[in-house]
């Protein structure tokens, strides 16, 4: 069992109220004792709401001091210290150590240590996994895919194949231009479900640290996607398109080949990007036009 004085000492932070036994969490909507629960703004509603339930431990900004009769923290950013509480006291620790049977590990992968493997993973010879990786069930790791340490992959995931690239011939034909390079993938990268990462024609496909790509994402060959970005579900970065670090896709986004958004780049819902996005810009429509700036 934890209580509040532990949160508040994970969290660095000051414990206001009783010291109160928590079991589970809970959503704002619905409040539950020995819980905890976050409010990202103040609302009069939410007060009232919190200030109902017994027992309950509330991570609040600041415009709550002196306004609850629960336990409380207060937080700069009530959100994230809420992810950091549930993935400290409530996450499933991750699978460590373990070799599905009905995968297959071609001979001459290197394996880090506590790797896992669910049933039907493929991994190619030249795959290397770093210590600590998850591959989930079905994920297919071809020819040469560089997974750094900690990097968690979704079922069904499909890195190193070849991209879709042709060249016309004389007669009008489309010919494949064949892929030699390889995908590199940082420390601590999360890749969804159904997603699919191309191997480079020539060279290197780059997916830095800390990046996190959702389900259903379209990763070109040769494309650069920096450290610490956001690719959110169903976008699509063509080939050779470069995405500096921390940049944000919004779901359905097009991001044109060989086009750059800058550092710190937020691009909209649904925006199709045709031109080079500035560092920090907010971009969005058909085709993408700034509309504004993160900083």
């Amino acid at each position: 069992m934890n209580h509040s004085k532990d949160i508040a000492d994970f969290l660095h932070l000051p414990l206001v109220g009783e010291d109160v036994e928590i079991v589970h969490y809970a959503q704002l909507s619905n409040p539950e004792p020995q819980s905890v629960v976050f409010v990202k703004k103040y609302a009069a509603e939410h007060v009232d709401r919190l200030n109902s339930c017994d027992r309950l431990l509330a991570i609040v900004p600041p415009d709550y001091v002196g306004r609850l009769t629960c336990s409380y923290i207060v937080s700069s950013n009530p959100r994230l210290d809420y992810i950091k509480i549930l993935s400290q006291f409530f996450s499933p620790q991750k699978p460590k150590g373990f070799i599905h049977p009905s995968a297959t590990i071609e001979k001459g992968a290197t394996m880090g240590s506590d790797v896992y493997v669910g049933a039907g993973c493929y991994v190619s010879a030249q795959s290397i996994l770093g210590d600590g990786c998850v591959l989930h069930p079905n994920v297919v790791l071809d020819n040469r895919v560089v997974l750094g340490r900690n990097c968690e992959i979704k079922s069904g995931a499909v890195l190193g194949q070849e991209g879709f690239g042709f060249e016309r011939d004389e007669a009008g034909r489309p010919v494949h231009f064949p892929h030699f390079g390889d995908v590199v993938i940082g420390d601590n990268v999360f890749i969804g479900s159904n997603t699919t990462v191309e191997r480079a024609t020539l060279g290197s496909t780059i997916i830095e640290n800390d990046v996190k790509i959702d389900d259903l994402v379209q990763i070109g060959h040769n494309s650069h996607i920096g450290e610490g970005s956001m690719v959110t579900v169903g976008a699509i970065v063509c080939g050779g398109a470069v995405l500096k670090p921390y940049s944000y896709l919004a779901p359905n986004v097009s991001v044109k080949e060989k086009v750059t958004v800058g550092r710190g780049g937020f691009v909209g819902l649904g925006a199709v990007v045709l031109k080079d996005v500035p560092e920090d810009a907010v971009v969005a429509g058909v085709p993408a036009k700034e509309i504004n700036r993160t900083k």
